[in-house]
């Protein structure tokens, strides 16, 4: 039997938590800021082993799943690769700095291991992958949430989220790399398009504040030689986090149903 940790004990973390147990997944460990022990044991509701760094263990884990934020991947994958640990996260925004990008890159080499991006909020990533192949001319997403989906991220130094000037307002409007870094909590698919397809630089993102939904919709359009592709999902939040998607948690425990087949 394989030994999961996980990180993050907020609403995504809680969802794969919760619903890993209830398919008999069982994750033995929690990695967490010290001083944060007990809070994360209280809120999944088990006698967890908990670490604050990768050497605490006395076993290293085979698998560990990131459902915390862009600093979780920074402080814990090149560690954990390194040493052999395979790393599954829906942090991808994160890969925006070069620097941390590459170290991850070699700490797979050196440790044998891999670093395996959950999909998150998106699809039709298979089409941007097989498209790349040939020659793609362009990638542009856009992604709407309700205004109170962007609270707490820049958008509201932007706009006044609870007094919208329309129905809808842009935000931003730049590349992937750019959104990666300004919307660290609401825009990793943004970062997640760019590793499948053309790269954090020439992957066009727009966001929107959109008072007339409630749902947050992620649309992505493909144009290269194959032709072209247009993907549109309305995606419901976790019912106790409006910036947090339930498909992106689903995602989570999808790459680690797929991993427990291959190991």
């Amino acid at each position: 039997m394989i030994k999961i940790a996980i990180i993050g004990f907020g609403a995504i973390g809680k969802y794969v938590f919760d619903n890993l147990k209830k398919e008999n997944i069982i994750i033995s460990s929690l990695i967490c800021k010290n001083g944060r022990e007990e809070v994360g044991r209280r809120a999944l509701e088990s006698n967890l082993e908990i670490c604050n760094s990768i050497e605490q263990f006395k076993d290293y884990p085979d698998l560990i799943l990131d459902c915390a934020g862009h600093s979780s991947l920074k402080d814990y994958a090149p560690d954990a690769l390194l040493k052999g640990i395979n790393f599954i996260t829906l942090s991808s925004g994160a890969l925006a700095d070069d620097k941390l990008f590459n170290k991850i890159k070699k700490s797979e080499i050196k440790g044998k291991s891999k670093l395996i991006i959950a999909p998150g909020a998106i699809g039709s990533l298979d089409i941007l992958t097989s498209a790349k192949n040939d020659e793609i001319f362009e990638v542009c997403y856009t992604g709407r949430k309700p205004p109170q989906g962007w609270i707490g991220s820049r958008a509201e130094n932007i706009l006044d989220l609870k007094n919208l000037k329309s129905s809808s307002q842009i935000h931003f409007s730049g590349n992937a790399r750019q959104a990666s870094k300004l919307y660290p909590k609401n825009a990793n698919v943004t970062a997640t398009i760019a590793l499948a397809g053309i790269g954090f630089d020439k992957t066009k993102v727009t966001l929107i504040a959109d008072n007339s939904i409630t749902e947050n919709i992620h649309e992505l359009s493909i144009f290269g030689k194959f032709g072209s592709s247009n993907f549109k999902i309305f995606g419901k939040p976790l019912p106790n986090n409006p910036k947090s998607s339930s498909l992106a948690a689903m995602s989570m425990i999808s790459e680690v149903k797929k991993f427990l087949d291959i190991f």
